[in-house]
């Protein structure tokens, strides 16, 4: 499970840099979703999981899932 959390978060990232140049992808949210899945303990990581979850509660499930396995 740490493979496809790497995966994801390094998909993420490219994702995120690609969103900065083009101007009809939010780069910042990819950048977020890395973060959580590389950093899932610190307290910012939780304050976002928490508003995905709000927001996107079928995102969130999935992505509390990724975090804790």
């Amino acid at each position: 499970m740490m493979i496809v959390r790497f995966f994801l978060a390094t998909a993420s990232i490219f994702v995120g840099i690609a969103g900065l140049l083009l101007p009809i992808l939010p780069g910042w949210l990819f950048f977020g979703v890395a973060a959580l899945l590389l950093f899932p303990e610190t307290r910012l990581a939780q304050k976002f999981l928490t508003r995905i979850e709000h927001r996107f509660p079928s995102i969130g499930r999935v992505m509390r899932r990724l975090m804790e396995g």
